[in-house]
């Protein structure tokens, strides 16, 4: 049995895990998110994910997969960071308004067997999300609840952010940060059955 690590602190993705019934651990990458060169929004998710999880897995004897992943809003192709501050989340809220913007997801998996070969795949998906028109002091208001912190594009989908989104194309677990169904495809090509935690 393939004992499962989550290569990342976010809580939204434990919480994925955890509402799929899948046994998993928690080992932190520690790797640097951070872009040496200048890189597509595409190419930088599968990049910083592949880095998440070979860095976990190089302390992990098998057998084991590891799961590494990095998302990025993005608009008009510009990644928008996580704001360091009330007025950097109230100026990409102002830019989002409206309008249309992408999420991009990659999602790297590290396998390594009893005898301890390795061997990863990435995956990168994207969704488009479409916001209504958000006031000023709709943007006030939501800034003062603190959620904006610590997430790409300064919003959480799946937070009180979710009243300003008119529609999204494509996964909503992708824009949260784990895109469940690459996930589960990948897992089960492997011989790792989400549905048999089920039993």
């Amino acid at each position: 049995m393939y004992k499962i690590i989550l290569a990342s602190q976010s809580p939204r993705r434990r919480q994925i895990l955890e509402r799929l019934s899948v046994p998993f651990e928690v080992i932190p990458s520690g790797a640097k998110e951070y872009m040496e060169l200048e890189q597509s929004p595409y190419e930088w998710v599968k990049i910083l994910s592949h880095r998440k999880a070979s860095a976990v897995a190089e302390n992990i004897e098998g057998p084991a997969v590891i799961i590494g992943a990095d998302t990025v809003v993005t608009y008009l192709g510009k990644i928008l960071n996580k704001p360091q501050n009330n007025d950097e989340a109230a100026s990409m809220l102002r830019l989002l308004s409206g309008k249309n913007h992408t999420v991009y997801t990659g999602l790297t998996l590290f396998f390594i067997d009893e005898n301890g070969n390795r061997e990863y795949e990435s995956f990168v998906d994207a969704a488009e999300v479409c916001f209504n028109p958000i006031s000023t002091d709709e943007i006030e208001k939501y800034l003062s609840t603190g959620e904006y912190s610590d997430k790409a594009g300064g919003y959480a989908i799946q937070g009180k952010a979710s009243i300003f989104i008119d529609h999204i194309k494509g996964s909503p677990e992708t824009v949260i940060g784990l895109p469940v169904s690459i996930l589960y495809k990948a897992l089960k090509d492997h011989g790792i059955d989400i549905t048999d935690y089920w039993k």
